[in-house]
């Protein structure tokens, strides 16, 4: 039988072969464009939501330029003996932990899939990948992608987002911003941790996390 990690990959195959087909053939009846739309298309605009964090982290890599001698400057050779830096441009480091515990079903997981495309989308820099933890009472798998069909999801366990995040910033990559997709039933850390932390609460009964924490809520 199946779990609800198959069926929700089942679900985002079936969607991504409608949008297929209305791209080469044109037509597709409207409910189930929505239905389409609705399992791979994010809700939340994270170029405004919360305060445009992970905008801030993307904008910040475009813009932050250093030097390094790790790669050093075409312009050495014309000098000779000379060693100059080149110009580093760093990407930005985005974590997304999703909550794959018992109590997130099929629809909260194609929901928190669609969120990391939103993400993906607005980090926008070739090359940077981000960093996803699916985690229920402990960290199931960790991946670096670039497109949500590449995220492995496990678990089906207890809640501990706690977890999820602490292994988050003990990667050797420490990411600027953690962004945590649950149903908000999950104990929470007692103080913020030294980057920018997110909460996506998936559902419209998701509990409130402490005020210290952003949110952001996920319509359906």
């Amino acid at each position: 039988m199946w779990g609800p990690v198959e069926a929700d990959a089942l679900r985002r195959h079936t969607a991504e072969a409608m949008r297929a087909h209305r791209r080469s053939r044109g037509s597709l009846p409207a409910g189930w464009q929505r239905w389409a739309d609705q399992v791979l298309e994010p809700t939340v605009d994270w170029r405004q939501a919360p305060a445009g964090a992970v905008q801030e982290a993307a904008a910040w890599a475009a813009g932050a330029i250093d030097y390094t001698y790790r790669r050093p400057s075409r312009r050495s050779a014309a000098l000779r003996g000379v060693v100059l830096p080149s110009l580093r441009r760093p990407l930005p480091r985005v974590a997304v932990v999703i909550d794959t515990s018992g109590s997130m079903g099929d629809d909260e997981l194609a929901s928190a899939l669609a969120e990391v495309t939103g993400v993906l989308r607005e980090v926008g820099i070739r090359g940077n990948r981000v960093t996803v933890l699916a985690c229920d009472a402990d960290v199931r798998s960790v991946s670096r992608v670039t497109a949500a069909e590449q995220i492995t999801l496990s678990g089906g366990g207890g809640t501990d987002m706690r977890v999820g995040i602490t292994a988050a910033l003990a990667a050797r990559d420490r990411p600027n911003i953690v962004v945590v997709l649950t149903d908000g039933c999950t104990p929470w850390p007692d103080e913020a941790p030294s980057c920018r932390l997110v909460a996506a609460l998936i559902g419209p009964d998701a509990p409130q996390p402490p005020r210290w924490v952003e949110t952001v809520r996920v319509t359906s």
